[in-house]
C-alpha cells in the first residue's frame, strides 16, 4: 500500500514536469507586458511590440530598445487623452512596423519622422492628424493600410517614393490641403476612394504602371486640372473622377477596357474626351452632367456603347472615317467622321548626358488627320529620363529608355534613348612589369563598368583590350621598351543595350620596370641618411634623388647601375636638419634607359 502512494506520488511529480516542459516547448513565442520607464511593451518572439506610452512630454521619440530588446513594431504610444497634446513622432531607426490607428485622432500632431527600416503602416495609422502638414515615406515601405492619412485636412505634401504596390482605400481622403504628391513608381492599384475629396489637388501623373483606378478614386478633387493616366491602365472604376469640376480633357489610353458608371460624373469643365480603340466596355452615363462638354473623340470601332448618353450631353461624337459602316448602328444626335492618322514619326531623339534636355517632334500622317497631334507619350523608365506631354525629354539618370507615342488612333511609334554616362576622369597609369601597365581611374556615378582601349600612338586607332567593373585594369603582354596609349570609357548595361560614354583623355606609359614598392629613410650617422627600397623585378638600377625641403628641388644624389643593390648611403649632409629622398628604377632597352615613376617621398633627420 505504501508502494502503492510512492507510485502514484512519483507518476504526479512526473506530469508535473511534462506539462512544464510542454509549456516552455509550444507557449515560447507567448507574449508577456513588462515595462521601461515611460513605456509598455510587449515581447515575443521577434522582439517588443510597443503598446503605450504614459509619459507627458508633448515631443516623444519612440526608442529602437526597451528592456534590452529591439523594438520592431508599435502598436499603440498614448492610449488616453493625452494623445491630443502630442505635436511631433519620431519612430527609431530598426523599427519595422506601425499597427492600427497608433497615431489616430492626435490632433495636434504637427510632424512625424519615420525610419528607414519601416515596411508597414497599419490601418487608420494616422486618422485625422488635422495638424499634420507633410508626410514622407522610406523607400522599404511595402505595405499601407486604408485610411492610413484620411482626414488629415492641414496635410500640403505626400512624398510616396516607397515600394507599395497598392494604394489603398481612402489612403488621403479629405485631405482638403493635399497640393503635392507623388505615387510609388511600382504602383499597380489605386484603391476604391483613395483620393476623394482631396480638393486642393491640381494636377497629377500617374506611373505607368497603374492597371486600376478604383471605384471614386479621385471624386471630389474639385482642382484637378489635368491628370496623366497610365500607359498600362485597363479599368476605370465607378464613379472614379466625379465632381473633378476642374478637368477639362481626358485621354483614355490604349489598353483601357471598361470605364465605370458615371466615372466622369458631374464634371462641369470637362470639354474635350479622347477615347482609344482598346474600350470595349463603357457602363450608364459616364458623362451624366457634364454640360460643356463638345467633342467625345473615339479611336476606334463601334463596339456597344447604347449607354453613353451622349445626347444628354450636346457634344459631338466623331469617330474614325474608316469605321462609318460600324458607327451607322450608333444612334446618336451629333456624330461626325474624321480622318484617321495611320502613322506617327518622332524627331529630335539623342544620346544625352544626365541633366541634359531635348525636345522631340512629333508628326502624324495623313496631315489632313484632325486629330493626328492627340496622343499620349510615355517613358518606358523615368528613372533613366521623363518625358512631358509636348515632348521634353529630361535625363534623369544614365540608361536606355523607350519613349513611346501612342495616338488616339491606336497607332504607336517608339524611340530609344540612351542617357550616355560620363567618361572616366582621373585615369592613370603606371607599370607594373617590363611587360604589363596598371590602368586606374576614379569611379563613376551610376555605371555598369568600364572599357579600356590601347594604341601605340596617341591620336592612332584605339582597340578595346578589356573590360572592367573595378577601377584598374592591368593590361599585360606589352613589349619592353615599347610605348602604350591608353583610353577609358564607362559603360551601362540598360533595356538589354550598352551605352558607352566618351573616352577619357590619352595616358601613356614606355613598358618598363616599376618604380620600387617601398622606401624608407634612417639616420646611418651624423650627417649621414641611409635610403633602403624594394626590389624592382626587370630593372636594370635606380636612381636616388634628395633635397632639402618637401617642395624644394630635388637633385640626383646617385646613380645605382645593379638592380640587386637596394640601399644607398648619402653622406655629407648638415647636421641636425631634414631632408627628402625619393627613389626610381631604370630599365635599359637598345641602350636607352627608361624610368619608372617615382617612390613616394620620405624624410629623414640627420
Amino acid at each position: 500500500m505504501v508502494l502503492r502512494k510512492s507510485q502514484r506520488a512519483v507518476s504526479f511529480v512526473l506530469s508535473l514536469v511534462m506539462l512544464l516542459a510542454l509549456s516552455a516547448v509550444f507557449c515560447f513565442d507567448r507574449a508577456y507586458a513588462v515595462s521601461d520607464g515611460e513605456w509598455t511593451y510587449e515581447v515575443d518572439s521577434n522582439g517588443a511590440v510597443i503598446t503605450s506610452y504614459i509619459g507627458t512630454n508633448k515631443i516623444v521619440t519612440v526608442p529602437s530598445k526597451v528592456g534590452g530588446k529591439r523594438v520592431y513594431k508599435v502598436n499603440a504610444i498614448a492610449t488616453n487623452n493625452f494623445k491630443t497634446s502630442i505635436t511631433s513622432v519620431t519612430f527609431s531607426n530598426g523599427i519595422s512596423e506601425i499597427g492600427d490607428s497608433v497615431c489616430k485622432g492626435y490632433i495636434a500632431l504637427e510632424r512625424v519622422s519615420l525610419p528607414d527600416t519601416l515596411t508597414t503602416i497599419g490601418r487608420d495609422a494616422f486618422y485625422g492628424c488635422s495638424s499634420l502638414t507633410g508626410i514622407t515615406l522610406p523607400a522599404q515601405v511595402a505595405t499601407i493600410g486604408e485610411n492610413a492619412f484620411s482626414e488629415c485636412s492641414s496635410l500640403i505634401s505626400a512624398n510616396l517614393t516607397c515600394r507599395a504596390t497598392v494604394i489603398p482605400a481612402k489612403l488621403f481622403a479629405n485631405d482638403l490641403a493635399l497640393t503635392t504628391l507623388n505615387i510609388p513608381a511600382y504602383t499597380t492599384d489605386i484603391g476604391e476612394l483613395a483620393f476623394s475629396g482631396c480638393s486642393s489637388l491640381g494636377g497629377l501623373t500617374l506611373p505607368e504602371t497603374i492597371k486600376t483606378i478604383g471605384n471614386g478614386a479621385f471624386s471630389d478633387c474639385a482642382s484637378l486640372k489635368n491628370i496623366a493616366l497610365s500607359g498600362e491602365l485597363k479599368t476605370i472604376g465607378e464613379q472614379a473622377f466625379q465632381n473633378c469640376i476642374s478637368l477639362t480633357s481626358i485621354f483614355i489610353p490604349n489598353k483601357v477596357k471598361t470605364i465605370g458608371n458615371e466615372a466622369f460624373f458631374n464634371c462641369t469643365s470637362l470639354k474635350e474626351v479622347y477615347i482609344s480603340p482598346s474600350v470595349t466596355t463603357i457602363q450608364t452615363e459616364i458623362f451624366k452632367s457634364c454640360n460643356n462638354l463638345e467633342k467625345i473623340v473615339f479611336g476606334g470601332e463601334y463596339i456597344n456603347f447604347g449607354m453613353l448618353t451622349i445626347s444628354a450631353t450636346g457634344a459631338t461624337l466623331y469617330y474614325p472615317e474608316k469605321y462609318s459602316s460600324s458607327w451607322s448602328n450608333y444612334n446618336s444626335m451629333k456624330m461626325k467622321s474624321y480622318v484617321a492618322a495611320t502613322s506617327i514619326s518622332i524627331t529630335g531623339g539623342k544620346d544625352i548626358a544626365p541633366g541634359d534636355k531635348i525636345s522631340l517632334k512629333v508628326t502624324s500622317s495623313p496631315s489632313s488627320s484632325e486629330f493626328g497631334s492627340i496622343y499620349k507619350i510615355t517613358s518606358s523608365n523615368p528613372t533613366v529620363a521623363t518625358v512631358s506631354g509636348d515632348g521634353t525629354v529630361i535625363a534623369r539618370s544614365t540608361g536606355v529608355t523607350t519613349i513611346t507615342v501612342t495616338n488616339v488612333n491606336g497607332v504607336t511609334k517608339s524611340i530609344d534613348i540612351a542617357v550616355t554616362p560620363n567618361s572616366p576622369d582621373k585615369v592613370t597609369v603606371s607599370a607594373k612589369s617590363t611587360t604589363s601597365a596598371v590602368i586606374s581611374w576614379r569611379a563613376g556615378t551610376n555605371v555598369t563598368g568600364y572599357i579600356i582601349y590601347r594604341s601605340t600612338t596617341k591620336n592612332g586607332t584605339y582597340k578595346k583590350v578589356g573590360t572592367e567593373i573595378n577601377t584598374s585594369y592591368t593590361d599585360k603582354g606589352l613589349t619592353k621598351g615599347k610605348t602604350y596609349f591608353y583610353k577609358v570609357a564607362s559603360y551601362v548595361n540598360s533595356n538589354g543595350k550598352q551605352v558607352i560614354s566618351e573616352y577619357s583623355a590619352p595616358v601613356s606609359i614606355t613598358a618598363c620596370a616599376p618604380a620600387p614598392a617601398t622606401v624608407s629613410a634612417k639616420k646611418a650617422k651624423s650627417g649621414a641618411a641611409k635610403i633602403t627600397w624594394a626590389k624592382s623585378t626587370g630593372c636594370t638600377g635606380y636612381e636616388v634623388y634628395f633635397a632639402s625641403s618637401a617642395k624644394g628641388k630635388f637633385s640626383k644624389a646617385t646613380t645605382i647601375n645593379k638592380a640587386s643593390t637596394v640601399s644607398y648611403t648619402k653622406s655629407g649632409l648638415k647636421s641636425g636638419r631634414t631632408y627628402y629622398f625619393k627613389v626610381r628604377s631604370y630599365t635599359t632597352v637598345n641602350g636607352k634607359k627608361i624610368y619608372s615613376d617615382y617612390t613616394k617621398t620620405v624624410k629623414v633627420r640627420v
